[in-house]
């Protein structure tokens, strides 16, 4: 008897120990241990991870997602936050660690970042990229960089009907200025508060003075209401979609209110110094676009109704950059 308890001793062992390493091997797999990650494939595990995210409008979540598919090309384990808030909230998140990159707009960071007065606008993209570059960089708590922007600038666009601006003799802001207290105004929030948006506009055009101002934060609503004849001038962005209609026309600015707003990466400079390729995989992307390019792409979301992630896939498999 004593051999077969002996033997039986043994059989047990062996048994616990194959539960054992079948239930670590179940908890390696339920925690990520196994293959996965990007479209490039390979092993997550051993892969970089990146949290890519963007503010709250179609351009910014396509742009956003460019930058996603792009570092999953490259192997990399994406977690996206698209849509996710104001240039506060992502500098807030970028600052904690929430997040590691998103697209901002040169203009954009010298006025809501910097918090840079109007009279202080810079003359040209270059001089605005390079100070808010050197803001990035030298950053105490959190140094980041602001990579390359994309080749085009999506300034503030006044829009009116064509049809409506010829018959007024309304080609720019003066214009418009002149007849503004015949015209309905469909603006947004953001645009009535910041230090560049209507202040700036008012103080630049005095005579400016509208019928009535309709706060409309949905663009797509402002565009509507201009067709729909329940506003006559519209505040949108030069890169929307729907300007690439003949019947809308945005309104000439001839005294260059506004700063330019050229979008690029901002990125921390903790995340560049681990994965150095980051940089060239962003800015991969933005060479890849230009104001054409970013209209078309904006117009499919937006009038189209196509998927911003099959909208941005499209783009990246034209450009090369994804298979």
């Amino acid at each position: 008897m004593t051999g077969d308890r002996v033997k039986n001793k043994t059989l047990l062992i062996r048994a616990v120990t194959a539960m054992l390493v079948a239930a670590l091997v179940s908890t390696a797999a339920a925690c990520g241990g196994g293959s996965g990650g990007g479209s490039g494939g390979g092993d997550s595990s051993s892969s970089p991870s990146i949290t890519v995210s963007s503010k709250a409008f179609t351009e910014q979540i396509l742009l956003g997602e460019m930058y996603a598919q792009a570092f999953e090309e490259a192997d990399y384990n994406v977690e996206r936050k698209l849509d996710l808030g104001s240039e506060q909230v992502m500098d807030k998140s970028l600052q904690d660690g929430t997040i590691d990159v998103y697209p901002e707009y040169t203009g954009t960071a010298y006025v809501a970042i910097l918090k840079k007065p109007p009279d202080s606008y810079p003359k040209t993209e270059k001089e605005t990229y390079k100070q808010v570059a050197e803001f990035y960089k030298n950053r105490k708590d959190t140094p980041m960089q602001m990579l390359k922007p994309a080749p085009f600038n999506n300034n503030y666009g006044i829009v009116m009907l064509s049809k409506t601006a010829d018959e007024m003799g309304i080609e720019n802001l003066d214009d418009l200025a002149a007849e503004s207290d015949q015209l309905v105004f469909s603006s947004y929030s953001e645009f009535q508060n910041r230090s560049d948006g209507y202040d700036n506009m008012k103080e630049n055009y005095p005579q400016l003075d509208f019928e009535e101002i309709k706060i409309v934060n949905d663009l797509g609503i402002r565009y509507k209401a201009l067709a729909d004849d329940e506003a006559d001038v519209g505040i949108g962005f030069t890169t929307d979609g729907q300007l690439a209609s003949p019947e809308l026309k945005v309104i000439e600015d001839p005294k260059l209110i506004w700063p330019w707003y050229y979008p690029a990466p901002v990125i921390t400079q903790e995340f560049l110094d681990k994965n150095p390729d980051a940089e060239k995989i962003l800015n991969e992307v933005s060479a890849s676009l230009d104001a054409d390019k970013m209209r078309e792409l904006n117009g499919a979301v937006d009038l189209e109704q196509e998927d911003p992630e099959d909208v941005a896939q499209g783009h990246l498999e034209d450009a090369g950059i994804i298979n």
